[in-house]
């Protein structure tokens, strides 16, 4: 009988002690994810823009075939090489599969980012810098 007393004495005053202490810190740290998850979730919706504009442009599909009909693609328009959609200037994400669009330098024929300001390897302006300002 006192080997059950004891060993109730030491679960109720060493874990409950402990459970005192650990149960707010693990709560405080769940709670501090889940603001990382709403301050994460804003910043990528703030970073797409939800605000109301005029509708944009339709996406327009590449043509598909050889390498030369690829290389006709005019260059410094956005275009979302896994779907295939060339976008209108000033677009960053593809609408369908949410990827970074890629343009091709003016000047070199660079493969960039489309929201990349100038060129990586020659230093020419993208012009996305540009297009920011209209908004």
């Amino acid at each position: 009988m006192d080997l059950i007393r004891d060993v109730a004495d030491w679960i109720a005053t060493d874990w409950g002690n402990r459970l005192g202490i650990f149960f707010p810190l693990v709560l405080a740290g769940l709670l501090g994810l889940y603001l990382l998850w709403l301050i994460v979730g804003y910043l990528r919706v703030s970073q797409v823009g939800v605000a109301e504009r005029a509708p944009g442009q339709p996406a327009v599909a590449l043509p598909s075939g050889s390498a030369a009909e690829a290389a006709d693609l005019p260059r410094g328009v956005p275009y979302c090489a896994f779907d295939r959609l060339q976008f209108p200037i000033g677009a960053r994400f593809c609408t369908q599969c949410e990827r970074d669009l890629s343009l091709d330098c003016t000047n070199c024929g660079a493969t960039l980012s489309a929201g990349d300001a100038s060129c990586y390897r020659c230093g020419t302006r993208t012009g996305v810098a540009d297009t920011a300002l209209l908004r």
